[in-house]
């Protein structure tokens, strides 16, 4: 049985997720805004870019940005955050990761804090997720990411934007 269901921006669904146990989130201050150039790809490879927004009460999303936060930063795929926004009621994070498989570790890994965000709310919080291959140094910005994800929106997975359930490898 899937332990997620990946949900992107063109679909809007809530992430269906087994119930467990409830644990506790950790307290995460409001982090500002924050963009950078995507540089450090191994040996002139692309990295995977994915743009994530999640939603959710506002009262119970900042500690889960940082518990997902923290999670990516601590896996041997950790990726390099390029974006970082708290909305409030929507947290938007662009991260570049080494491959599909890291993300897709990551994205499996996370299911105990989204567990326990539905302990606390009593809901799931909404994701959307767009996947794109960066070139070494190329700029990663949120208007590329609302582009990309524009772009699955209205022609489904392609080269362009895909997700994690329509992978694309990465160019040659």
């Amino acid at each position: 049985m899937d332990r997620f269901i990946e949900v992107h921006f063109s679909i809007g669904v809530v992430v269906n997720l087994l119930a467990q146990h409830p644990r506790t989130v950790v307290d995460h201050p409001r982090t500002p805004h924050r963009t950078r150039t995507a540089q450090g790809a191994r040996e002139g490879r692309p990295l995977l870019a994915e743009s994530r927004t999640v939603l959710g009460d506002r009262r119970y999303l900042a500690p889960l940005a940082a518990a997902l936060r923290k999670r990516a930063a601590g896996g041997d795929g950790a990726p390099e955050e390029v974006h970082f926004s708290d909305g409030g009621d929507r947290i938007h994070v662009i991260a570049l990761w080494r491959s599909p498989t890291d993300l897709r570790e990551f994205v499996e890994a996370s299911h105990g804090d989204l567990l326990d965000f539905r302990a606390l709310t009593g809901a799931f919080p909404r994701v959307g997720r767009v996947l794109w291959w960066a070139a070494d140094g190329a700029a990663v910005t949120p208007e590329e990411a609302a582009a990309r994800a524009e772009h699955l929106r209205e022609h489904g997975p392609r080269p362009h934007a895909f997700t994690l359930a329509s992978p694309v490898p990465a160019p040659a």
